[in-house]
C-alpha cells in the first residue's frame, strides 16, 4: 500500500508542478521583448505595459470562479478547461499578430491563470494539509523555472527566428503537455487512489472570508508582493537599458533574478515550515528586496549584478508566502480554495495596476528613479502590513462543527 501511495503522491505532485510551470509563461516572456514590441507596434510606454496589467487584473477579477466551477464541474474538468485556454490563447500570438491579439490573448491568459491557482490551492489543501509547505514549494519552484526559461530563452527565440511573435507564442506547448499529464495522471472523486486528507466525516460551517477581517489583510499582503513582482519582472529590462546596458545584458540581468528566485520559492516555504515564526522570514525577505532595488538605483553595473541576485529573494519568497498564508488559516480544501480566490481578487486587482501606473510615470518623466521610489514605498508598506499579520495563530474549529442535529 505504501509503494501504491508513494507513486500517486508522486504523480498528484507532477500533475502540481504542470499547471505550476505555465503560471506566468505568458505574462514573463513579455518582459524581455517589451522594448521590441514597443517599437514594431508603435506603442507608448503604458500601452506595452497593459500587456502584463491586463492579465494580472483579470487574475484578480476572474478568481472567484474557481469556487464556482469547482463545485459544479470538479477541478480535473476545471483544471483541463483553463490550461487549454491558456494553450490556445499563447499560440494565437504567433498567428495572428497585432496588438488587438495580444491584449485578447492577454486577458484569455489572466483569466485561466485566475482559475488555476486556487484550483490547484484546493488539491494542496485537500491531498497534502499536513506538508503544504513542502506542496506549495514545489508549485512556486516549477512557476519560477517557467518565469526563468521565459527570461533566459524569449529574447534568444526571437533573435533566432527574427520573430517575436514566435518567441511569444512557443510556450503555449507547456500548456497543451499539462492537458496531457492532468488527463493521464490526476484522478479525483471516487476514482481516486489517495486517501482523501480533507476531514469528510466531519461538516463544518465557516463564514465566507469576505466577512471576516484577517482574509482582508491577506489581500493586501497579495497585492503588494504582486506590485513587485509584476513590476520589477515588466521594468527591470528597460531600467537596466537606461542605467547603459544593452537588451540582452538586460535580459540576463533578469535572468539571474528568476533563476534566485527559483531557489528561494522552494527553500523558504520548507524553511518557515520547519522554523514557523513566518513574521520573521518576511521581515528578511523584505529586507533583502529594500537592499537590492538601493543596489540597482545606484546605476553601477556591478552593484546592479549584486542587486539582480539579491532580488530574487523577494520574487521569489513573498509569493510563496503569500500562498501559505490562507492554507495555514482555513482547515478545509473548500475553506482553502475560497480563501485564496478572494485574497487573489483584490490583491491582484490592486497590485496588477501598478506596471501601469510606472508606464505612465516614465511616459510623463523618461526617468525610473520614480519607479525605483515606488518600489521602495511598497516595501515599506509591506513591512507595515507584515507586522500587523504576525505570526500564525492557533485556532479552534471546534466551534463551527456542524451537528447532525443542526443539518
Amino acid at each position: 500500500m505504501n509503494k501504491i501511495y508513494n507513486k500517486n503522491t508522486f504523480m498528484l505532485l507532477l500533475v502540481i508542478a504542470a499547471i505550476s510551470v505555465n503560471l506566468r509563461l505568458g505574462i514573463t516572456s513579455i518582459g524581455p521583448l517589451m522594448d521590441t514590441i514597443r517599437t514594431s507596434l508603435s506603442l507608448s510606454n503604458a500601452q506595452a505595459s497593459l500587456l502584463t496589467t491586463v492579465p494580472v487584473l483579470c487574475m484578480g477579477i476572474f478568481a472567484s470562479l474557481a469556487t464556482v466551477l469547482n463545485k459544479k464541474y470538479g477541478s480535473k474538468f476545471t483544471l483541463i478547461l483553463m490550461l487549454s485556454v491558456l494553450g490556445i490563447a499563447t499560440a494565437l500570438r504567433g498567428f495572428v499578430p497585432g496588438f488587438t491579439t495580444l491584449l485578447i490573448t492577454a486577458f484569455l491568459i489572466g483569466l485561466a491563470i485566475a482559475i488555476l491557482g486556487p484550483t490547484m490551492s484546493s488539491l494542496i489543501k485537500k491531498y497534502f494539509p499536513g506538508h503544504a509547505a513542502i506542496a506549495i514549494g514545489i508549485s512556486t519552484f516549477f512557476m519560477s523555472m517557467g518565469s526563468a526559461a521565459t527570461a533566459a530563452f524569449t529574447g534568444i527565440f526571437s533573435e533566432a527566428t527574427s520573430s517575436y511573435v514566435f518567441a511569444l507564442s512557443i510556450w503555449s506547448v507547456f500548456a497543451f503537455a499539462a492537458v496531457f499529464i492532468i488527463m493521464k495522471n490526476l484522478k479525483t472523486g471516487e476514482d481516486s487512489p489517495l486517501p482523501k486528507r480533507d476531514v469528510p466525516e466531519i461538516k463544518y460551517s465557516f463564514p465566507s472570508p469576505w466577512k471576516q477581517i484577517t482574509p482582508y489583510l491577506f489581500m493586501l499582503f497579495y497585492a503588494l508582493q504582486a506590485a513587485l513582482y509584476f513590476s520589477t519582472i515588466t521594468w527591470l529590462v528597460p531600467m537596466s537599458v537606461e542605467q547603459g546596458m544593452t537588451l540582452i545584458q538586460g535580459g540576463m540581468l533578469l535572468s539571474a533574478v528568476m533563476s534566485v528566485q527559483v531557489i528561494f520559492n522552494l527553500l523558504l516555504p520548507i524553511m518557515m515550515e520547519k522554523y514557523p515564526a513566518r513574521r520573521n522570514w518576511i521581515y528578511f525577505i523584505l529586507v533583502s528586496g529594500t537592499a537590492a532595488t538601493l543596489l540597482f538605483w545606484t546605476g553601477d553595473h556591478t552593484m546592479m549584478w549584486i542587486g539582480a541576485f539579491m532580488m530574487g529573494i523577494p520574487l521569489g519568497g513573498l509569493y510563496s508566502a503569500a500562498l501559505m498564508l490562507p492554507l495555514d488559516e482555513t482547515l478545509t480544501a473548500n475553506g482553502a480554495n475560497s480563501w485564496t480566490a478572494m485574497m487573489q481578487t483584490g490583491g491582484a486587482i490592486l497590485g496588477g495596476l501598478f506596471p501601469s501606473v510606472i508606464g505612465f510615470i516614465y511616459d510623463t518623466t523618461a526617468n525610473h528613479n520614480y519607479t525605483m521610489s515606488i518600489l521602495l514605498g511598497i516595501y515599506v508598506l509591506a513591512f507595515i502590513l507584515i507586522t500587523v499579520i504576525g505570526n500564525k495563530k492557533e485556532k479552534n474549529f471546534d466551534k463551527f462543527i456542524v451537528k447532525p442535529s443542526d443539518s
